[in-house]
């Protein structure tokens, strides 16, 4: 069969591939990943021969590292940076010191259980301290977790990916010279990352400027030169400093994903589809590369390697590195959970292997086999278990949906924002969609009068919906299709015109007329100013006051005093059943009780949720 063919034949097979594992994946638990990793094998030259990895030499190589660079920058395009600054030291730390730990326990694990070499140990252990996008966003997209949590997660997987290819290079290059220079390894890794964010900042500069000058184009131009634009930086910054490509494209995705643009939404939608087809090609070339007795060949040293580096080495970095962090211990512990290897380890191990094996290096084989044995069974377990484990740990958020991005949306958006809710915000004008995504809530393009808006706005798990738009017809549409469609029951809308209060309150709608509130404000001015100064003195010194409803499974049936809030909280009221009751330490918590918390914001947001019962 001529070589033509054989490529025809490799990317009809690639592209036939993807779309049956998109179906699979909407109708199966199995992880996409998975499914492309089974099929890539059964497709390779191992098995049907369809996807002719054998003969594509270099090409190989180069199609794989532009597809991993276009991989990495939409992850770090996508990363949400008011979570990611709440939450930079934990990923700053894990992003070193985890990969430390990572690299010391991982080495300690292939050599001790799977058998291999020094070398080959501490290779693999380079190659499995990353976890990356591919497997982390796909994990995330099915199991909804707090913001602090995504981010940490989202963040390790983004900006560890060219830390982790750097190390493994320089480990590579050691092996294949027989050399060790370990000062020398870390300054080299060192100055290829320094060399490759601050290209990457000025190729994502220039980039922005391009986008930005495109406005007035269709929004298809955009959309290809942001595609384009990523190419090109890791192009050409890879080729004139050799290993410095996914560290400019982090930034520079990094530095896109965070500025304001013409057509941002269009573009980041458009990335979403190119990288599923991206990812496809790479995971199943990848796969096709492997030789299922490779792993066969493991034995039982091989999974015993993969679950040691689970349940030890992964939630050791982990918790030395979100020591004193804002993250709660729950979230902390979810972290550690979940650490998927993805399409960078893949990528890196098969040509790690490739050349180690044409070198005459033995145990090439052994290593490829094994690292492929931690993705496969990181993804299968952690896929199988996250979601079960979110809800045990409670780190699964109740947003706060807000219906309306403009001035009001976005003022109240910001407030809950800095009491710690996780919000979504709807909004039709792109130009004011951006305005509240810059405050670090999740936005949501589209009309909130939309059903199918509403649930891809994650309306199922919003404890709270509030209408904010200039329109009382549009609020009281969406939130009564909020109730009558969706279920939820804590409904709160501006209303514009004072007549139409009453039948917001017919359908069920606390409502707020801001005539009406000034009004009651300046009243208490007039009338109350000690307690309304009061109030203004405890906001302004980081507490809060708030009220929350406790839950059937928080900590209902308890006596007060043995209810772990935070020091720092102090319960103000109890209302229960119209009633108001000045609690002390045997007051009996009930479920559906009104309870009025005064704390530090963050003692008062931890307090809530626990008495909520998240």
């Amino acid at each position: 069969m001529e070589l033509t063919q054989q490529l025809v034949i490799t990317g009809t097979s690639i592209l036939v591939a993807a779309a049956v594992v998109q179906v699979l994946a909407l109708r199966t638990p199995i992880p996409s990943i998975l499914l492309y990793l089974g099929i890539g094998v059964v497709l390779g030259p191992s098995v049907l021969g369809l996807l002719a990895t054998n003969h594509m030499g270099d090409t190989l190589t180069a199609v794989v590292q532009l597809a991993v660079a276009i991989i990495v920058f939409e992850g770090a395009f996508s990363l949400e940076g008011y979570y990611l600054r709440q939450v930079q030291a934990p990923v700053r730390n894990l992003v070193t010191l985890g990969v430390v730990v990572t690299l010391v326990g991982g080495a300690l694990v292939a050599r001790g259980v799977a058998g291999l070499s020094w070398p080959l140990a501490i290779q693999y252990a380079a190659l499995v301290s990353v976890t990356g996008p591919t497997v982390i966003t796909p994990l995330l997209q099915r199991v909804r977790v707090r913001g602090r949590v995504r981010a940490t997660l989202a963040g390790e997987g983004v900006i560890v990916d060219p830390i982790g290819a750097v190390i493994a290079l320089v480990v590579f290059n050691i092996n294949r010279a027989a050399g060790l220079d370990l000062g020398a390894a870390a300054i080299h890794a060192g100055t290829r990352l320094l060399i490759g964010a601050a290209w990457g900042a000025v190729g994502g500069v220039l980039l922005l400027l391009v986008l930005r000058r495109l406005g007035e184009e269709p929004s298809r131009v955009a959309r290809i030169m942001a595609i384009a634009g990523a190419a090109a930086i890791y192009t050409i910054v890879e080729s004139v400093v050799p290993e410095t490509g996914l560290a400019a494209v982090v930034v520079a995705g990094l530095l896109l994903g965070n500025a304001e643009f013409p057509h941002r939404e269009e573009v980041h939608e458009f990335k979403g589809d190119i990288t599923m087809i991206v990812i496809a090609t790479v995971y199943l070339l990848l796969a096709a590369t492997l030789d299922p007795s490779d792993l066969v060949e493991l034995g039982w040293r091989g999974p015993a390697a993969v679950l040691l580096m689970m349940v030890l080495v992964r939630p050791a970095g982990v918790f030395l590195s979100t020591m004193r962090s804002p993250l709660s211990w729950r979230e902390r512990v979810f972290v550690a959970a979940i650490g998927p290897r993805g399409v960078v380890a893949a990528s890196l191990a098969t040509l790690v292997a490739l050349n180690l094996d044409a070198a005459g290096v033995a145990g090439a084989p052994a290593l490829l086999g094994l690292v492929f044995l931690t993705i496969v069974i990181t993804i299968a377990v952690q896929a199988s278990y996250a979601g079960w484990l979110a809800q045990r740990l409670g780190v699964i958020p109740m947003d706060v949906l807000i219906i309306g991005g403009g001035k009001v949306g976005r003022m109240l958006a910001k407030e809950l924002l800095d009491a710690g809710e996780d919000i979504t915000v709807i909004e039709q004008d792109p130009d004011v969609a951006e305005r509240a995504r810059q405050l670090g809530a999740h936005v949501v393009l589209g009309d909130g009068t939309d059903a199918q808006v509403l649930q891809r706005a994650g309306i199922a798990h919003a404890k709270a919906v509030v209408a904010t738009t200039g329109s009382d017809k549009d609020n009281l549409l969406a939130l009564q299709l909020a109730r009558t469609r969706f279920g939820r029951q804590k409904l709160v809308s501006r209303v514009n015109d004072p007549e139409a209060v009453e039948s917001f309150k017919a359908a069920g709608i606390q409502v707020l007329n801001p005539a009406r509130a000034t009004a009651m404000i300046l009243a208490n001015l007039v009338r109350r100013p000690t307690l309304f100064r009061l109030l203004s003195e405890v906001e302004a010194h980081g507490a809060d006051v708030v009220e929350v409803v406790v839950g059937s499974n928080g900590v209902a049936g308890r006596p007060l005093r043995e209810v772990p809030l935070p020091r720092d909280v102090l319960i103000l009221l109890v209302r229960r059943n119209g009633r108001q009751v000045i609690p002390h330490g045997d007051t009996v918590l009930e479920a559906g009780d009104a309870v009025t918390l005064v704390g530090g914001r963050r003692s008062t947001t931890e307090a809530a949720r626990l008495l909520e019962g998240q």
